[in-house]
């Protein structure tokens, strides 16, 4: 029987506080939202003290359908605090099989920081890609929100709000050789929410193959379960990135194609760049390793799990084309301890300008010199005649 009259649903009660959502979203804001959503200040309202309150969220049914609000935090304690019940809203409606239905965000008055920082700015545009309706963001924002239209976007959004505040790290999207897309996502926290909230929207503005790699964090192997069903059901393949996953592929791989090892090097390196020619393709570009997979294997005296975390350490390994990284590999090319680039003395002149040609970088960026990686460059060096080679500038 179709609701004559539109009708909330609101689960009363927190996870974590002993505040009642009843106390929160008082009369004049609930008419509010009725009236933005269905024309009418009239409304009935259920309270339900079973449970708690996943997403801050209100269900309002009204002729034959159902419309999913979640509400802005009223203390913003941090970037990630006013975000992490939005996901938990957006996988109900995701999974709500009434198709007659709507996802909006309302803003409640609150205090503490500023909710049109860069970040927050991100998410918002990420929260309408998946389709929200925003019902009152002219009374609280200055800025429009609108939704991203290509991943191209979408990841450069993401990396220059990266470059703004360095503690923004918990997940990163790439491309692989193969165009298929890739996110990197950590599974602690805040991180699980924007994880998901970025594969969702992703599915929404591209039909291109996305993979989902799960980085462990502390004793957390994986997404909410409720998360991984939506991604899944999107058609996401999803990828667990922990122990024994690695440890398999370092002992299968040589080319240790690891999760972990492309997530390190997106951690402290960046978007996918080439160190010698600035290559930004992502789909040529590849995690070079300094200590070689080969070697480390061959270390007799080192475990198992101590090989892995060598091979896996961001420290031991740059960005580099697809090119570049065979020289590097067949010791054509030779970092040396200041980062300048040494390339063979014995090749024929025509090889020699090729390599002066393409090698537009003559030094790695001092940045990327670290104690560690230079302890990988000095067992990466030993293995090679230092004499056969000369500086190319």
């Amino acid at each position: 029987m179709l609701n004559p009259i539109p009708h909330f649903k609101i689960k009363n009660r927190f996870q974590k506080k002993t505040d009642l959502y009843q106390e929160i979203l008082t009369d004049k804001i609930l008419r509010d939202v009725c009236l933005s959503i269905t024309g009418s200040e009239t409304y009935t309202v259920e309270f339900d003290n079973f449970g708690y309150n996943k997403g801050r969220l209100a269900v309002l049914e009204f002729q034959g359908s159902i419309n999913y609000i979640s509400f802005s935090e009223n203390v913003i304690a941090s970037r990630n605090s006013s975000f992490q019940s939005f996901p938990s809203a957006l996988l109900s409606y995701q999974l709500e099989e009434n198709q007659n239905k709507k996802l909006f965000f309302y803003f409640l008055a609150s205090s503490g920081s500023n909710i049109e920082t860069p970040y927050f700015l991100f998410m918002y545009r990420l929260m309408k890609t998946v389709g929200t309706e925003f019902l009152n963001a002219k009374q609280y924002l200055h800025n429009e929100i609108h939704p991203f239209n290509s991943v191209g976007d979408l990841i450069n959004s993401r990396s220059a709000n990266r470059v703004k505040n360095s503690g923004n790290n918990s997940s990163y999207i790439t491309i692989n050789d193969e165009s298929t897309l890739q996110v990197y996502g950590k599974t602690y926290g805040a991180n699980k929410y924007e994880t998901t909230l970025l594969c969702i929207a992703l599915s929404q503005i591209t039909n291109t193959l996305i993979e989902l790699y799960q980085i462990q964090e502390g004793n957390l192997l994986a997404l909410p379960e409720k998360a991984l069903i939506v991604i899944k059901r999107l058609g996401i393949s999803v990828t667990n990135s922990d122990f024994t996953y690695e440890l398999a592929e370092f002992e299968i791989n040589n080319s240790l194609r690891s999760p972990s090892y492309i997530f390190n090097l997106l951690d402290k390196l960046g978007a996918k760049k080439c160190a010698l020619c600035s290559c930004e393709i992502p789909q040529i570009i590849e995690g070079a390793h300094i200590w070689p997979v080969s070697s480390i294997k061959k270390s007799e005296e080192i475990t198992q799990t101590k090989k892995l975390e060598y091979a896996t350490d961001a420290d031991n390994g740059i960005w580099l084309c697809s090119n570049h990284h065979k020289l590097f590999d067949n010791h054509l090319l030779l970092i040396t301890e200041t980062g300048r680039i040494k390339s063979l003395t014995n090749l024929k002149h025509f090889e020699e300008d090729y390599l002066k040609v393409v090698t537009i970088n003559k030094k790695i960026e001092t940045s990327v010199l670290t104690k560690n990686f230079l302890s990988y460059l000095g067992k990466r060096n030993n293995l090679i005649d230092q004499n056969l080679y000369d500086f190319m500038d």
